[in-house]
């Protein structure tokens, strides 16, 4: 092979990769310099599991239903009611910063501030305990109560993050 031959394979080779670079970098569609730049990948911020899995009442469940989640039988005890205490709290910080009382927040709201309360360990452990001390203090396990909520700092730093959500009509 003569060195024309050569410059010529290496040309059509070089030619060949700019192209799939550029196809690569097209088809990414969520970060189209994913292709150029490699950055590290995100870590997904999720709730650590708790308790004995798979031991999710039929009482959570429907509870759970009647509050639009389609719990998984693998879900243990403590998960479901952690999430049900969570609901329950951060729809009381919402009712405590709404200029108005027009019901519960959007799901969308409901399914941020549920994902920062069970994603941030000392406001999970917080609302665990405070959920774990209605029920000890006699309220029905699901009670239908408003309940008023002691201001600390796990109750600002979700009243701080709701407060994104809300916007005052002048």
């Amino acid at each position: 092979m003569d060195l024309e031959t050569a410059i010529i394979a290496f040309g059509f080779g070089w030619g060949a990769w700019i192209l799939y670079r550029i196809h690569q970098r097209r088809s990414s569609k969520e970060d189209p310099s994913a292709a150029i730049i490699k950055k590290p990948a995100d870590e997904q911020a999720e709730m650590p599991r708790v308790g004995t899995p798979a031991s999710i009442t039929f009482n959570q469940i429907k509870a759970l239903q009647a509050n639009n989640f389609t719990p998984d039988k693998n879900w243990s005890q403590e998960e479901a009611a952690l999430i049900l205490d969570a609901v329950k709290y951060l729809r009381a910080v919402c009712r405590s910063i709404s200029s108005e009382d027009d019901g519960e927040p959007p799901l969308e709201i409901q399914n941020a501030l549920l994902k920062f309360i069970l994603t941030k360990q000392d406001i999970r452990d917080y609302v665990r305990k405070w959920g774990e001390d209605r029920r000890a203090q006699g309220l029905g396990e699901y009670a239908d109560d408003e309940p008023l909520l002691q201001e600390n700092g796990q109750y600002e730093r979700v009243k701080t993050e709701a407060q994104k959500y809300f916007t005052e009509n002048p």
